[in-house]
């Protein structure tokens, strides 16, 4: 008799394979750079066979670069605001909370840098350019800037901004431990420039912003009409 329970065990263990191998992927992009790391380097560090790292990634490491840039650059946590800045603000501050923690998320932004990201696995930065421009247009229709306020021309600041203050604080601290807290006052600084005055004591600017949003998406019960989860490729089965 078969038993019902195995194919959802193999299932999970599949995707917990796959989400290893991200995140071995994410610390030695890291430290060690996408050109310096091969795939022995992630098959060994990630303890799993190549069959098992193929049957994820048949692609090899490019396919695991392009993993990184869609399964960690989400708007996971953000909530909906009854001020459209605000919601402005809180993608900018999740995405500082999560890259000070999540190694997936460094690499991520490192990779999109990269000369041939555009042309191989790709880069976020567009999608967030698009993303905030439609925020700021939706703040625009609701009386939230000021006139001068073009909303593709502030949506590619911001972008650049965010990355800027990200690249430099780790450059020069040589950490991350700093990144909320400069993310915040570039933010506080950006949005006082571009809001209609009175808004500007409604909105929040708090260095923990993001964590408590994140944290609490992170502890939220899950929604049981959500399918369930499946890995990338077929199911494993046998040992690794």
């Amino acid at each position: 008799m078969s038993n019902p329970r195995r194919p959802r065990r193999q299932q999970q263990r599949a995707i917990d394979t796959r989400q290893r191998i991200i995140d071995t992927a994410g610390s030695l992009f890291v430290t060690d750079g996408y050109d310096g790391t091969s795939v022995g380097d992630l098959i060994t560090a990630a303890r799993t066979s190549k069959g098992a790292f193929y049957r994820h990634f048949p692609g090899g490491k490019m396919d695991v670069a392009t993993a990184i840039m869609h399964d960690t650059l989400t708007m996971d946590g953000l909530l909906e605001q009854r001020i459209m800045l605000q919601e402005v603000v809180d993608i900018g501050m999740i995405l500082a909370h999560r890259i000070a923690h999540e190694n997936a998320l460094q690499a991520a932004l490192k990779l999109s840098f990269h000369s041939n990201a555009p042309d191989t696995y790709g880069t976020p930065w567009p999608d967030w350019i698009a993303f905030n421009t439609g925020q700021l247009a939706e703040a625009r229709r609701r009386g939230e800037l000021r006139k001068f306020v073009d909303a593709e021309e502030q949506a590619h600041q911001i972008a650049g901004n965010w990355a800027g203050v990200v690249l430099l604080s780790n450059t020069l601290d040589r950490h991350m431990r700093n990144v909320e807290a400069r993310i915040s006052r570039m933010y506080r600084n950006l949005v006082t420039a571009i809001a209609v005055p009175d808004l500007l004591p409604e909105l929040d600017f708090s260095v923990d912003r993001g964590r408590n949003l994140y944290t609490a998406f992170l502890e939220a019960p899950a929604d049981p009409s959500d399918p369930e989860p499946s890995p990338t490729g077929p199911v494993e089965g046998g040992p690794e």
